[in-house]
């Protein structure tokens, strides 16, 4: 979040002053938007947008339109994701077996990768209202866009930070004590610090607790799985189907042995054909797509889709147990820089899965219940 507005110490002495605090002044996308954007243009090439984001450590990029004309300033066209990418190349770019149209397919400019006119927010927009599109359409980045200007982004990542500092200031009520009651040591200025979060009432302290609890309250339980066997046919079929991101391997008893994304799986299907990208430019917006079904686009008869999810899985994964405070799986989120943590019991067998998604709905729900304190 740009100029660190954010920052906790800042939030305290804004609480001391008697201020407005967290959901009564952050509210609105202008609140937590970054401001900071790193942009290229649509004549940029594949090979400088996959450098950009490596360098910048980015999965989306906004893409303008530099005028012609000399007074003109550049405008917003679009997003280009990194899955977007990786469905433009081929999986032996860079490797033995690659050929003329590989190197060819690195040189395409963004013109004709960009997704165009893509959902946006207005700074004015609420919060809860941009994380509820965010997560009914799966939409990983936002567009900040005031009068066709674009003047920030919002990103999942923004929203999992956003969280954490939630959760840093529900810490000060845990070492403050509970509300209206004396904290241990009679430490008057953590009392007054909690009066000031609290309102002199457990309002503001039941929506949190309602939010932060434990991993095994808020997380997916019945989780799909696949095991090592499994080929990528049947990994993008649940992906699809489930709309989800992530599919957990276990072996034959049932413990965690790796992980599968779609990023995984689109860096070894083949380039997509550019009848079929004419095809999917034609068909969009027209109707309700099939989650990834551009993206998973592939002859059936295509020999990556015999691939065991074995040969492609990530196996050093990050996990945690059920007793795991979310909040703390929503730091190991943002400090790790990850968008799932797979949940295991002692013997590492899979119990469910805790995702970035799941922290927007618990952030929106944590607004919801905050609007429903104050009428």
């Amino acid at each position: 979040m740009a100029n660190e507005q954010f920052r906790l110490i800042d939030l305290i002495d804004d609480m001391c002053e008697g201020k407005d605090v967290f959901f009564r002044s952050v509210r609105l996308v202008e609140d937590i938007m970054s401001h900071d954007i790193k942009t290229l243009t649509l004549d940029d090439t594949v090979e400088v947008c996959l450098k950009f984001m490596k360098d910048y450590k980015v999965r989306h990029v906004p893409i303008m339109e530099i005028p012609t004309e000399k007074d003109g300033k550049p405008y917003f066209v679009g997003i280009v994701s990194q899955r977007d990418l990786f469905r433009q190349i081929s999986p032996y770019v860079g490797k033995i077996g690659e050929k003329e149209t590989d190197l060819k397919a690195m040189r395409q400019t963004l013109g004709q990768v960009v997704t165009r006119n893509p959902k946006s927010a207005s700074p004015q927009t609420p919060i809860p209202d941009m994380i509820t599109f965010m997560v009914e359409d799966r939409i990983d980045m936002v567009p900040v866009l005031d009068d066709g200007d674009m003047v920030g982004i919002v990103t999942s990542a923004d929203i999992v930070k956003l969280f954490v500092r939630l959760g840093a200031i529900r810490q000060l009520h845990v070492k403050a004590g509970k509300a209206g009651e004396a904290p241990q040591g009679g430490n008057s200025k953590n009392k007054q610090l909690l009066d000031l979060l609290s309102g002199g009432s457990n309002e503001v302290v039941d929506v949190l607790s309602s939010v932060l609890r434990t991993v095994e309250d808020v997380m997916t339980d019945q989780v799909v799985s696949l095991e090592e066997q499994d080929n990528l046919a049947k990994a993008m079929d649940v992906m699809q189907e489930g709309k989800f991101r992530h599919v957990p391997i276990v072996d034959k008893q049932g413990r965690l042995t790796g992980i599968v994304s779609d990023r995984d799986i689109l860096r070894y299907l083949p380039m997509r054909s550019r009848q079929s990208q004419v095809q999917t430019a034609r068909s969009a917006g027209t109707s309700a797509e099939i989650f990834r079904s551009k993206l998973f686009d592939v002859a059936p008869e295509d020999a990556s889709l015999g691939l065991s999810v074995k040969s492609i899985m990530s196996q050093e994964i990050v996990h945690v147990l059920p007793t795991c405070s979310f909040y703390d799986a929503v730091k190991m989120l943002h400090e790790m820089k990850i968008s799932c943590l797979p949940v295991v019991d002692d013997e590492k067998k899979l119990r469910g899965i805790v995702t970035a998604t799941d922290v927007m709905r618990g952030l929106l729900a944590a607004y919801k219940l905050t609007e429903k304190s104050e009428v």
